[in-house]
């Protein structure tokens, strides 16, 4: 067996950006973006109000209750109003063009309306209000550094300065496959001995929540040809996710079949708990994990390196989760010698976070992760924590980083 530190860093050295594709500004949100954006134009492009208010020149309001002769009305859109003399203002729209010898706006709750007369509170800085053409960007600036993950800003960004296409890295497909003669699929009745196929409805939101495409496969019966069958067609995807048939039961032929197809294992087992017999290896380009058969190891593992490997072929420079620090809120024991992932809630107690176990930590029983805010590290040289005891927690919940969270570990 290797370490969890070791299997990380053996499937990240596997895996590679799978390209780029264009997408429309509308698609874009939550891709990654493959190249900066310059902006070919300033934003904005002209002198405009930043408030609903009086434009005019700060000489001719040094005092309270300046009078000034109103020439003109501009809104936004508009292509600007009269060149503004000594005693003259606007009224102007948010967003409109600030008319030639003004040099700023008074906002229309600091000025009294009397006719074609307006009454300035007054006295006025010279530039309030007014925002210069270029002072978000200018042309040929960067608007948007890449990789990135796209947000709604982004989006708004790109579209002020008028692209309407962006390069994003592409997102890789997923094939996901469930192996066992005891799965059904949903809309189906269980018969004896059979379970529902959860598996592969729980990693196909997992794979679209890292930013991949999923694509279910359907559930591929015991023995060896039809394992075989199943796994030809999915090399069509850039990634094979499967669960069961990789531990070393009678009708565990997952390994065997991948090997049959020149799948090259880099590793089976590793020392964790909960899933310990998960196997990965590599078809030419395409990485092939093998994920244990009980719900929760599935997802684990999947958390663990299937998440970070995602990741990383969409581009995202952010691979993995964050490592928070928690207290203990009760007694745990962990298996000794394995690096062990408990499941717990995340709370908040005196300032401080507190991790409380979510109830039975068996492999079978997915509810308890449904529970869990994160996934307390239970390093393999201890077997007992007692409650108040500080400890890492994988948050589960929280934003990508990049460093590794198990180095040194």
């Amino acid at each position: 067996m290797i370490s969890v530190a070791e299997a990380l860093a053996t499937v990240l050295a596997e895996v590679h950006p799978v390209g780029t594709e264009q997408v429309h500004l509308g698609q874009a949100c939550g891709r990654v973006l493959a190249a900066p954006v310059r902006a070919d134009r300033d934003v904005p492009p002209f002198r405009n109000s930043a408030m609903d208010g009086f434009a005019l020149r700060a000489a001719d309001v040094t005092t309270a209750h300046a009078r000034l002769r109103v020439v003109a009305t501009i809104g936004a859109g508009d292509t600007g109003g009269p060149e503004l003399t000594t005693g003259d203002a606007a009224a102007i729209m948010t967003g409109a063009v600030v008319p030639a010898g003004a040099d700023s706006v008074v906002k229309v709750e600091d000025c009294e309306r009397d006719g074609d007369t307006v009454v300035v509170a007054g006295p006025v800085t010279s530039g309030s209000h007014i925002r210069e053409p270029g002072e978000d960007l200018r042309r040929g600036d960067v608007a948007l550094e890449a990789p990135r993950l796209i947000r709604p800003a982004d989006i708004g960004v790109a579209a002020s300065v008028g692209v309407a296409v962006l390069a994003v890295q592409r997102r890789p497909i997923v094939a996901i496959l469930a192996t066992g003669d005891e799965l059904v699929d949903l809309g189906r009745p269980l018969g004896p001995g059979q379970i529902a196929n959860s598996n592969a409805y729980t990693l196909a939101a997992a794979v679209e929540e890292a930013g991949a495409v999923p694509r279910m496969l359907g559930i591929v019966a015991d023995g060896l040809e039809a394992t075989r069958k199943a796994f030809a067609e999915a090399f069509a995807a850039d990634v094979v996710l499967s669960t069961g048939g990789v531990s070393m039961g009678t009708f565990d032929v997952v390994r065997r079949a991948l090997a049959d197809l020149g799948v090259e294992e880099r590793f089976w087992k590793v020392a964790q708990k909960p899933g310990k017999p998960i196997s990965f290896g590599m078809r030419g380009t395409v990485p092939v994990f093998g994920l244990p058969g009980n719900p929760v190891s599935s997802l684990v593992c999947f958390y663990l390196y299937v998440r970070p490997a995602l990741r990383r072929m969409a581009g995202n420079p952010c691979l993995h989760l964050p490592v928070v620090r928690a207290r203990l809120g009760a007694d745990v024991r962990t298996a000794p010698g394995l690096t062990e992932f408990v499941r717990v809630a995340l709370h908040s107690q005196g300032g401080r976070r507190v991790a409380v176990p979510t109830g039975s930590q068996s492999s079978g029983v997915l509810r308890s992760m449904s529970l869990c805010d994160g996934l307390m590290i239970a390093p393999p040289g201890e077997g007992s924590w007692g409650a108040n005891s500080d400890v890492d927690v994988l948050d589960l919940a929280g934003p990508a980083v990049s460093e590794a969270p198990f180095e040194g570990r």
